[in-house]
């Protein structure tokens, strides 16, 4: 199976796909994104899907370590696409393209 998944119309660089299945089993199946694009092998049938992704924060530190400064930053993916996704795909038998235009807020 492949597809794209692109926030707020621009596409993900990097991040993570996850594949759930419905049933009670509830097996997993997750894949890199990158540029926009993934690809990964997994069961057919219903499924809930989280996206993760995260970015760094221009000017922003984290000062823990006094001695180094690390770049900051912040998952910027609505939790309704991850921790408490509302999306959802019904895998079809033979693979196919299933693309994902997520929206702010």
């Amino acid at each position: 199976m492949t597809g794209t998944v692109t926030f707020e119309g621009k596409p993900i660089d990097t991040g993570r796909i996850q594949f759930r299945t419905a049933s009670e089993e509830r097996r997993s199946f997750s894949a890199a994104i990158e540029n926009g694009n993934y690809e990964m092998e997994t069961l057919t049938g219903p499924m809930t899907v989280e996206v993760r992704a995260s970015r760094l924060i221009e000017g922003k530190f984290d000062k823990s370590n006094p001695d180094e400064l690390t770049p900051a930053g912040e998952m910027y993916i609505p939790q309704k696409y991850n921790s408490r996704t509302e999306l959802t795909a019904d895998v079809p038998a033979g693979g196919d393209t299933i693309d994902f235009n997520l929206l702010g807020s």
